[in-house]
């Protein structure tokens, strides 16, 4: 089989009721920790009393704020900060050994497995006297990569396996996280390069030291081919945020997502002990984005190779995983003008694939 490519590819070549995500286990480890928690409109559970909170809170945001939310920032700063209501996000460690996520308090870091629900903990300690939101952005952890925007891999983005996807609109396809609460907003628009984030309202209780209970999920993983992740790892940055999307505070949660949570986690704590190094994405402050480096002429080569394989069903996965690469390399140079050589190439696999399947 004879591919063409370029250099790039050589280089990366819920309790009353049954959950219909969570089993009874999971179901009563996540509501037996804490003693008063406020579950925020989570539609897990679409017979609690808290569902008209969340209806009466976005109603009255409509109609006291009418414009839309602001997309996030272009480049996140990842420096905690409580801010003035003492805004705090906890995750209560999972106990069990076949547990599909685990959560690693010393590195601040949770490991868990593609569409793995995982509990998130919100409270503040005074109560705002105006309408706020949280905010999740999922950022890569690594200064080299901070000014990039986090996108699902084409592969899961086109997915239509899993029925809850069918029928997902368009502009929520290419985020990585999901989030139960059925107020959900998903706002940022990946054909137009714009950082993708997903924000939930945040109806404080009464008391303000009550907790707020979120279910997310990821549904791409860390070793997901570009535009994916790309092996790259990340963290999602919780803000507080008013409607004009001015921050109130700001936690960070390192991430993994992988096959294997628990033996990830006992990997990188016991490398993270002998190395003595502090856990990998905290403190990144606000900088000048950095000079991109000029691509080098082999960046625009093309190159062809011939691989020996076994079965047609490998052939076609490795002329899938070019495809996806060519595709990330056009987005990636379309805002450039340079998009052209990869477009040619991808065209010339997307050829090959049709022949060799009539």
């Amino acid at each position: 089989m004879e591919l063409f490519f370029h250099r790039s590819l050589i280089k990366h070549l819920t309790m009353s009721s049954q959950s219909d995500i969570l089993s009874p286990d999971d179901q009563q480890y996540l509501f037996s920790e804490i003693d008063m928690v406020h579950v925020a409109d989570i539609d897990l559970f679409p017979e609690e009393p808290t569902l008209d909170v969340a209806d009466d809170f976005l109603t009255d945001v409509k109609i006291n704020h009418p414009q839309p939310l602001p997309p996030a920032a272009v480049v996140l700063p990842n420096e905690e900060e409580c801010g003035p209501y003492g805004f705090e996000v906890d995750i209560i460690p999972n106990k069990g050994s076949k547990n599909a996520w685990v959560y690693s308090a010393a590195l601040n870091k949770v490991y868990m497995t593609m569409r793995s629900p995982f509990p998130v903990d919100f409270k503040v300690k005074t109560r705002p006297p105006f309408d706020l939101f949280i905010r999740s952005t999922p950022v890569y952890s690594s200064p080299q990569f901070a000014q990039d925007c986090v996108y699902r891999c084409l592969n899961h983005e086109f997915s239509v396996e899993k029925d809850r996807d069918r029928d997902l609109m368009d502009h929520i396809r290419p985020h990585i996280i999901r989030c139960a609460n059925k107020a959900t907003m998903y706002l940022g628009d990946k054909s137009k390069n714009e950082r993708l984030s997903v924000v939930i309202p945040f109806p404080v209780p009464q008391n303000p030291s009550v907790i707020v209970r979120e279910l997310y999920e990821f549904v791409c993983t860390n070793s997901c081919p570009v535009p994916g992740i790309n092996r790259r790892t990340i963290e999602v940055i919780f803000t507080l945020e008013d409607y004009t999307g001015k921050i109130y505070g700001r936690k960070s949660l390192n991430v993994r997502v992988c096959s294997c949570p628990k033996r990830d986690k006992e990997k990188d704590e016991k490398d993270n002990l002998e190395n003595g190094q502090p856990p990998q994405g905290k403190k990144r402050k606000l900088e000048k984005p950095p000079k991109r480096a000029v691509a080098s002429t082999d960046d625009f080569k093309e190159f062809s190779i011939t691989i020996p394989l076994v079965g047609k069903h490998n052939e076609q996965h490795v002329l899938k995983y070019c495809h996806d690469l060519m595709a990330g390399e056009i987005l990636k140079h379309t805002s450039s003008g340079t998009e052209g050589p990869y477009r040619i190439v991808r065209n010339k696999i997307n050829a090959m694939m049709k022949d060799r399947t009539d």
